[in-house]
């Protein structure tokens, strides 16, 4: 005999689906949580906003960048000037920028060591948006000197001075990649105690971002290589033009 319960098929009350007091206290610390969370995630965006700013905000606009910026733009205004740029190049990866030249139309581009150490993939940019990836050709670390490969045709390229014929208080001509900026054109002498076989002295303004850059001659031959900036004096130093020619890969 099946005995009948009135009370199987009877759904709970309304009232069991009504929030009590203890949901409604759990759903208010949720919601504080929530919104204590969101205001620090977004104070802690604002402050590496501001790190970063502050990291940047000097190399973009102290005294110095707004001289040589406004001696770029004088000094570019020359047509030398202006065709010595096309072959100066960027050489960079994610992490890390400097300056090369480039002194064949096939692509040879001239660099220092310490800019293309631990530098992969190794990408060169013209000033006319063409991008090539390069391989190191040559290295000599003693020198700081290297010679980057990329496959090229017609390109803008800068003649070396065969001779090094230069002398103290040339004018000279550097250009490059200092900083945060791109194509910068500087000008300065070769100052007393420059050495072929040692290195050239520069009063040329030299910044972080300059190595590997082009120091030109009057006549638009390139007669050194940027690779440091002396501590002690702000001199700029640069590898001699005989010392590259000795070691210019063979075939070019």
């Amino acid at each position: 005999m099946n005995h009948y319960d009135k009370n199987a098929n009877e759904e709970p009350p309304l009232e069991d689906f009504l929030p009590n007091e203890e949901d409604e206290r759990v759903r208010e610390q949720q919601k504080r949580r929530n919104t204590i969370a969101k205001r620090i995630i977004t104070i802690g965006v604002a402050i590496a906003l501001l790190v970063s700013l502050l990291q940047i905000w000097p190399q973009v606009f102290n005294l110095s960048s707004i001289n040589f910026l406004h001696k770029s733009a004088e000094l570019s205004k020359q047509e030398e000037i202006q065709k010595y740029k096309e072959a100066v190049v960027t050489v960079q990866d994610q992490h890390s920028k400097g300056t090369g030249f480039n002194i064949n139309k096939n692509g040879l581009i001239i660099t220092n060591g310490h800019v293309v150490d631990d530098m992969y993939p190794i990408t060169v940019t013209f000033p006319n948006g063409e991008i090539f990836q390069a391989s190191i050709l040559q290295s000599n670390p003693d020198l700081d000197l290297a010679f980057l490969h990329i496959e090229g045709e017609n390109l803008p390229a800068l003649s070396l001075s065969e001779t090094g014929n230069w002398s103290i208080s040339d004018q000279i001509y550097v250009i490059g990649n200092p900083l945060l900026h791109n194509q910068i054109a500087m000008d300065g002498e070769i100052l007393e105690g420059s050495d072929k076989n040692g290195v050239l002295l520069l009063s040329a303004p030299i910044y972080k971002g300059n190595s590997g850059s082009p120091v030109i001659d009057s006549k638009g031959n390139v007669i050194g290589v940027v690779f440091a900036l002396s501590t002690k004096d702000q001199t700029g130093l640069a590898i001699p033009i005989e010392k590259v020619l000795e070691h210019l890969p063979e075939g070019y």
